[in-house]
């Protein structure tokens, strides 16, 4: 029995090799930061696989998520290659240098041909052994806040602990609350325990992670760009054929382009689903929206100097600022 099926799968193997009538597809493994439940967070991954293997050059994309590696620390397992592919946000890893970009225009056309996304790449080679891909924006509806009450009669939150990424800080001690860092995943517990008094988070994703049931206002107007990135282990890449290069590099670009327009196409959806859940708008008033706008924008550019070199961040942000894309 034994060698009759050792002779079969030699049969199958000899029909199947290099050669033969079929090529054997690789597949690139991606870890992503968002669970599938999280839609729109978890979209920008399902994209590029979709637009990668469209391009049929045999490659294909399994994805894994953060139930098997926690969303801080998944950059190191790429970095040594033992993922292909990370999809994530910047804020989440040491050394983001692509974090600028949530303080500019989600214009990824111009974010390429400005010199940035070619800075932000070589930083990436040299500093992550990690090959830049591409900067996915879900939509362009930016940021905001939700909490348990609405803001102060004073348009703050002074006193609160409001959960927060390093992006977010800025911004929340700017209306004189606490930063809170946790990850996403427990952010609902937090809020239903009173933990924390509210969050700050990307808007698209606020329905899908369900946190409108524990937070019923949400702050207008929005803040900053939602950027997260794509990237694949150097050494994967530099396996790859030229035309496998092209390829993802085709896939990374309308992955980009997909993103945005799916983002936009479902928030209005979101929001007007939000309104009949009962999640009411609480209004930053001019001078602390004012504020929130200068503390989000100063504070991403002084963490790229932070993380990344006081010299590297003022040249991206004079190319940035040269395209129109920042201030």
């Amino acid at each position: 029995m034994f060698k009759k099926f050792v002779v079969s799968a030699a049969i199958a193997c000899a029909v199947l090799t290099p050669g033969a009538q079929f090529a054997q597809a690789k597949t690139l493994r991606m870890i992503e930061s968002w669970p599938e439940s999280n839609k729109m967070a978890y979209m920008p991954a399902v994209q590029f696989k979709q637009n990668l293997e469209a391009q049929k050059v045999g490659l294909d994309v399994e994805i894994t998520g953060p139930e098997a590696i926690p969303a801080f620390e998944q950059i190191t397992p790429v970095s040594a290659g033992v993922m292909d592919l990370i999809y994530t946000y910047p804020a989440y890893h040491s050394k983001a240098l692509t974090v600028v970009t949530n303080a500019m225009e989600p214009d990824m056309d111009k974010i390429r041909s400005s010199g940035v996304f070619e800075v932000i790449d070589r930083y990436f080679q040299e500093n992550h052994n990690l090959k830049l891909l591409a900067n996915v924006a879900v939509g362009s509806a930016g940021y905001h806040c939700y909490l348990r009450e609405a803001v102060s009669e004073n348009g703050d939150w002074a006193g609160r602990k409001i959960r927060g990424v390093s992006t977010y800080v800025p911004v929340i001690e700017a209306l004189g609350g606490v930063a809170v860092n946790t990850d996403m995943g427990e952010v609902y517990s937090a809020l239903e325990r009173g933990v924390v008094d509210g969050a700050c988070a990307p808007q698209s994703v606020f329905l899908a992670t369900k946190h409108f049931e524990v937070a019923k206002y949400r702050t207008e107007p929005t803040f900053g760009q939602l950027v997260s990135y794509i990237a694949m282990n150097l050494d994967s890449w530099n396996d790859l054929s030229d035309e496998e290069k092209k390829a993802v590099e085709a896939a990374s670009i309308q992955t980009e382009k997909d993103t945005i327009r799916i983002g936009n196409e479902n928030i209005g959806n979101d929001l007007k689903t939000l309104e009949e859940a009962g999640v009411q708008v609480t209004e930053l008033p001019g001078e602390s929206y004012d504020k929130v706008r200068k503390a989000y924008y100063d504070g991403v550019w002084k963490l790229a100097e932070d993380c990344c070199g006081v010299e590297l961040a003022k040249d991206l942000r004079s190319k940035a600022i040269e395209a129109g894309l920042t201030k």
